[in-house]
């Protein structure tokens, strides 16, 4: 992938819960007007396991018809039969799939998860990522199966890391180097060429996207000044939302209204959206930090 910059995208409801297909495509012309490549649909910041497969498959066909740079197509569920149709029909509109670990099976012995691997990639030939989230789903996507996978199947192309354990991280990549690495975690972009690993994926970013982007192309020129000031601001962006009693998804679908009024800020239960006090405390940060840093930047551009 040539993007190191890859934002997981939310999928927007109305107030009666259906998926707000008006507001996703106002989110996708923000994060594409910030300059990002490529985005995610349908994962963990998407709310994946709070949709419907109808729900998906609509989404990622909406965002096909919308998006003009690189889509990938997060398939994952329990059952490998509903992995694989999910990919059939994800193939027709994805540049790539994602699948993550299977869950609700806690401490699953590492050969069946293989297993489910292994019949997964066999059923499409679309490049592939896999997606460890071990806090999830219960079971770390260990680097050795991940190379053995890799070995057998030239269509997986990476890992979509959000572990946050940096040694394995950096494993995938020793033991194939082939793949692309790619972290879950916001506080990284700074540090990528030092270890090793070849971009970020980030839903908690996309309503700042412009950070991430500012700090993965500093550092490309050597200018380790404007790296160190960029993170400083995107690290006090991830300090506000991890400070708060609010569920990343709800934290962002409010930081993006500050930048798209009116974008709705509902979520599916079980999770719930920012109350008043908390909407108010996000949109104060937003434009009293985020923003005026972004503007900043495009200034200076």
């Amino acid at each position: 992938m040539a993007s190191s910059v890859v934002v997981a995208v939310v999928t927007p409801f109305q107030s009666s819960g259906a998926v707000d297909f008006a507001a996703l495509t106002d989110y996708l012309e923000l994060v594409a007007g910030a300059g990002v490549g490529a985005i995610l649909v349908n994962g963990t910041t998407g709310e994946f396991a709070s949709l419907t497969f109808g729900e998906r498959r609509a989404v990622i066909e909406h965002c096909r018809r919308t998006w003009t740079g690189t889509l990938i197509a997060h398939v994952g569920a329990t059952a490998a039969a509903e992995v694989i149709e999910a990919a059939r029909h994800g193939e027709e509109y994805a540049d790539m799939l994602a699948v993550i670990t299977p869950f609700f099976f806690a401490a699953a012995p590492e050969a069946g998860i293989e297993q489910f691997f292994r019949q997964v990639l066999a059923a499409s030939e679309k490049p592939w990522l896999l997606y460890n989230f071990p806090r999830h789903t219960g079971n770390p996507l260990s680097a050795s199966m991940v190379a053995r996978l890799a070995a057998e199947f030239p269509q997986l192309l990476g890992v979509k890391d959000s572990g946050k354990d940096l040694t394995l991280t950096r494993e995938y990549k020793v033991r194939c180097p082939r793949l692309s690495v790619f972290v879950g975690d916001d506080r990284i972009p700074a540090r990528l060429n030092e270890l090793g690993l070849d971009g970020v994926v980030t839903g908690a970013g996309g309503p700042v996207a412009e950070l991430p982007l500012a700090i993965t192309a500093a550092a490309a020129r050597g200018e380790f000044d404007c790296v160190r000031c960029w993170q400083q601001v995107f690290d006090d962006y991830s300090d506000t939302r991890k400070a708060m009693a609010l569920s990343d998804i709800a934290f962002v679908k409010t930081a993006i209204g500050a930048r798209l009024p009116g974008f709705p800020p509902h979520v599916r239960a079980p999770l719930r959206a920012a109350d008043e006090q908390q909407l108010q405390h996000i949109r104060r940060h937003m434009h009293a930090s985020a923003m005026p840093a972004i503007q900043g930047l495009l200034h200076r551009n």
